[in-house]
């Protein structure tokens, strides 16, 4: 039956009226779906490059030549009272990003790569804790440090100790105080033939090494799998985006590097009692640390005489990421020692 003269067609009517709210419905789930999409966008920029665990923009790079013909690179920012970091096995300088920007403002903060890590390479010596201590040593002439305040990280920490017992006039001109952070003078486990079991172990995972991984694949996969893995070296609930950045600075690591280094790190000894170093001495660890646990501290503290222990509750072994302001206030204290502005204990 066809419309009345005047009467509108109510089919056409209600069809227009349905596909209006149609594309009204589907022009707000876009928009809805564009907003939450630019949303994750954010959060997942703001996970993978936060601005403070990326070293400052404008830190200096340079490498320096030493003396078996390798070089070792160093990143350097900041201007006054000069720190200078050394880190843990398998990272990198990168891994001080945050006391490069918390320390920057009022010390020169400089960070080396050892040898074998990073941009830094290997001369005639190989890699080797030993070279890593003439290495500093180098680099403290090279740069003409003076009053410098060392801080060492695990494996950097125990380059600090062969450094101390290879180099005692460098030491002694050119240091003014020193921080010994997650370390130790030697892993001992309660095993008596551990001095015989450990380099035939660390020979054997070398041996592995070369033939199961020649394709040299990291050590941590690139899943999340990877900081998983990480979290062995952290104490209580760690931050995820310093879990993420440690592993992110582990996978960059030559593997070969860490299985030319294990014989090295499992024979290591430096719990003879050293003299008095004349300087500050500080000495910090975590209470959950699985990888240089309290009673390593504790036993690095006896073989130095004079040193301060300070013990973190909750934190692992990556302390300058899970003690950031207490780690700084640390540096701090020591630095103004070692320029003669502070207490000396």
């Amino acid at each position: 039956m066809s419309p009345q003269a005047g009467e509108k067609p109510r089919t056409n009517l209600g069809l227009a009226v349905g596909l209006g709210a149609a594309g009204a419905a589907l022009a707000a789930a876009g928009a809805g779906y564009a907003l939450a999409r630019s949303r994750r966008a954010a959060r997942q920029a703001r996970f993978v490059m936060p601005t403070d665990l990326d070293l400052p923009a404008g830190t200096r790079h340079l490498d320096i030549p030493v003396r078996d013909g390798g070089s070792i690179h160093l990143a350097d920012w900041g201007e006054g009272r000069p720190v200078l970091f050394l880190h843990g096995v398998t990272l990198s300088s990168e891994v001080w990003a945050y006391q490069f920007h918390d320390l920057g403002g009022s010390h020169r903060t400089i960070a080396l790569d050892l040898r074998g890590h990073g941009h830094s390479q290997p001369g005639e010596s190989g890699t080797s804790i030993a070279a890593m201590a003439d290495d500093l040593a180098d680099v403290l002439e090279a740069l003409d440090l003076r009053k410098v305040t060392l801080v060492g990280h695990s494996m950097g920490g125990m380059t600090v100790l062969r450094f101390a017992r290879r180099h005692p006039g460098p030491l002694s001109s050119r240091v003014g105080a020193v921080a010994l952070v997650a370390t130790s003078g030697g892993i001992r486990p309660p095993l008596s033939n551990w001095h015989n079991f450990a380099p035939g172990a660390a020979a054997l995972a070398v041996a592995g090494h070369r033939v199961f991984n020649r394709s040299n694949r990291p050590f941590l996969p690139a899943s999340g799998v990877g900081e998983r893995m990480m979290r062995v070296a952290f104490g209580a609930a760690p931050d995820p985006l310093a879990l993420r950045r440690s592993a992110d600075i582990v996978r960059a690591m030559d593997p070969a590097t860490l299985v030319e280094l294990l014989p090295e790190l499992a024979g290591f000894d430096e719990r003879a009692a050293f003299e008095e170093l004349g300087m500050p001495v500080a000495i910090a660890v975590g209470d959950r640390d699985r990888l240089t646990p309290p009673a390593s501290a504790e036993a690095l503290a006896a073989s130095l005489p004079g040193s301060r222990l300070v013990t973190w509750a909750g934190a692992g072994h990556m302390l300058m990421y899970e003690r950031r302001a207490e780690l700084d206030s640390l540096i701090e204290k020591l630095s103004r020692a070692a320029a003669g502005t502070g207490a000396a204990r």
